[in-house]
């Protein structure tokens, strides 16, 4: 087994997750398009019922991506992977053109119920849309909704308006037809809207990326290892502060769920 310089990943995998973040912001523009020209073509694939994912979002993110594999069935090449010497470069090598997941597809695409990998799709993109706008995945968010956090439940809606139909939800929103709060739905046809220019505008790939290096010990790396990590890869702009700033974000990423 090599050792790895960064807890479980090594430089060139880290990098490699970190390339791969525009393809992913890509395919968040391209899906809807995709839609909108194949209608057809999408009510075929989802069928006549069952075709909401928004309960979902009501576990938290590593729950919803175990539950979706499960349903298609992608839990058992999973779990030979986490038997191998280093789980993290096969899981890279499933992303390759023909690799592991291309292959898995095509032997199993006659059985697989299509709807569950758009379902897949969308909630992997929505909950990283969500740790790049707010440090936090969609379960963080229903998490802080039902705490009571008023915000988390607007942030929410900016990411994906499905997330009404979990129970959390349609229960604040219940409460608020009850009440007639005006403000209330002042501030839900707003979020309905989505996310402005503004939030678009305030992406960050660095909050994803500091997400990715939880519980892998990133708080204890060295100024050098994190000038390698963040700014040689150019997630972080290269200035005299630089380094003092990256501390700053990742001690205030300590503080936040992305689970």
């Amino acid at each position: 087994m090599r050792t790895k310089e960064y807890g479980k990943l090594t430089h060139d995998q880290f990098d490699r997750i970190v390339r791969e973040l525009p393809e992913i912001r890509g395919q968040m523009k391209e899906l809807p398009e995709l839609v909108r020209s194949n209608r057809e073509r999408l009510a075929e694939i989802l069928g006549p019922d069952d075709h909401s994912w928004g309960e979902i979002y009501g576990s938290p993110f590593l729950e919803q991506l175990a539950a979706l594999c499960v349903i298609l069935g992608l839990h058992k090449p999973i779990l030979e992977v986490a038997k191998t010497d280093d789980p993290q470069e096969e899981v890279l090598n499933w992303l390759m053109k023909d690799g592991v997941l291309d292959q898995w597809y095509d032997a199993n695409q006659k059985i697989i119920d299509k709807k569950h990998l758009v379902w897949l799709l969308v909630v992997l993109q929505r909950n990283i849309l969500s740790i790049m706008l707010y440090h936090k995945s969609m379960g963080a968010l229903v998490e802080e909704v039902r705490k009571g956090d008023e915000e988390s439940f607007f942030k929410a809606i900016r990411i994906d308006k499905t997330v009404l139909l979990c129970q959390t939800f349609a229960d604040r929103l219940s409460r608020a037809e009850l009440s007639g709060d005006k403000d209330f739905f002042i501030r839900l046809r707003s979020a309905i809207k989505g996310p402005t220019k503004k939030h678009m505008a305030a992406i960050q790939d660095l909050r994803y990326s500091i997400a990715i290096l939880r519980g892998m010990g990133f708080e204890d790396f060295s100024d050098n290892q994190l000038e390698r990590l963040f700014i040689h890869t150019r997630l972080y702009p290269n200035s005299a502060s630089a380094l003092k700033n990256l501390r700053k974000h990742i001690q205030d990423s300590r503080k936040i769920s992305t689970i």
